[in-house]
């Protein structure tokens, strides 16, 4: 494990390890059932290491947080469902306004990448920010659900599909499980997030965390997805079937670190996203596409 996040050999990562011990002139650690076990003077040795580290890292975010210049790095940390289209043509206009600013673009759902000066802001969904950065709330988004058009047609048209339980007999062949969910759930979750929606019955069909996976799923008439408007409203090959609902932790914020305040890039960056966004708006709350009704089809 050690080996590969370095990228050696495991042989090599053991002879660092015993000229460590060599050098600190004491055992660092024993191999027991579950491999290596730190001894005291190895987890003081951790623990001086770790607080050299973050000493380090905090004089290097500070300095950095007093640079003036607008030619440089600077560093953007978003989610992966983040990196479309409409945030991206923002930050095509803010290569094209900073032309000397060398801007680089992560994906991470993580935000202690702003602890660690890994990014120097960050665009991220949550209810608020933790109390050591500063945030800034910058619109409400909407979520909703989507299906292929051919799905939607088929999944609108059964009404045991919605009330598995139904006796109409009236009703389609086709049953509930003809019809299932793109869950975004590990395996073994109990999947509550269902019980807010019109379909908390229909089974999961498929299991994936990164959404922009499971808008291509949904495109492939796989079932049926909850996901950000912004991100399937645009889409042409996937139909709306709800209205677009405001759920908690989806308000989105630019995050930085408090120390990076004063920093040019930084700032530019900042004022030029939180300026631009405004235009996302309605994409962002569900309100450039209308919701799928049958009667669209007849």
């Amino acid at each position: 494990m050690a080996g590969e996040q370095l990228g050696i050999s495991h042989s090599t990562v053991a002879r660092r390890l015993d000229l460590l011990s060599e050098n600190a002139g004491a055992a660092l650690y024993f191999r027991n059932s579950d491999g290596l076990q730190l001894t005291s003077a190895g987890q003081e040795l951790l623990d001086t290491a770790t607080r050299i580290e973050d000493e380090i890292t905090t004089f290097e975010r500070r300095s950095f947080g007093q640079n003036q210049d607008l030619e440089g790095p600077v560093t953007l940390s978003t989610g992966d469902a983040l990196s479309v289209e409409p945030f991206l043509s923002i930050i095509a206009e803010f290569i094209e306004k900073y032309p000397g600013i060398d801007l680089r673009l992560i994906t991470s759902v993580s935000v202690s990448d702003l602890d660690r000066q890994e990014a120097d802001l960050a665009l991220r969904f949550g209810n608020s920010p933790s109390d050591h950065l500063v945030g800034r709330r910058l619109t409400e988004t909407a979520r909703a659900i989507y299906a292929s058009h051919d799905y939607a047609e088929r999944f609108l048209s059964n009404p045991s599909s919605s009330n598995p339980s139904s006796s109409d007999p009236s009703s389609s062949n086709l049953g509930s499980s003809d019809f299932g969910w793109i869950s975004f759930s590990p395996p073994g979750d109990k999947e509550v997030w269902k019980k807010s929606t019109p379909y908390p019955d229909l089974p999961t069909h498929l299991r994936c965390a990164d959404m922009r996976t499971q808008q291509i799923a949904c495109r492939a008439g796989i079932g049926l997805v909850m996901l950000p408007c912004f991100l399937c409203d645009p889409d042409p090959e996937l139909s709306r079937i709800t209205e677009p609902e405001f759920a908690s932790r989806q308000d989105l914020w630019l995050l930085r670190h408090s120390e990076m305040r004063k920093n040019a890039r930084v700032r530019a960056l900042s004022d030029h996203i939180v300026a631009s966004i405004a235009r996302l708006k309605p994409l962002l709350v569900g309100q450039t596409r209308k919701t799928f009704e049958l009667q669209q089809i007849k």
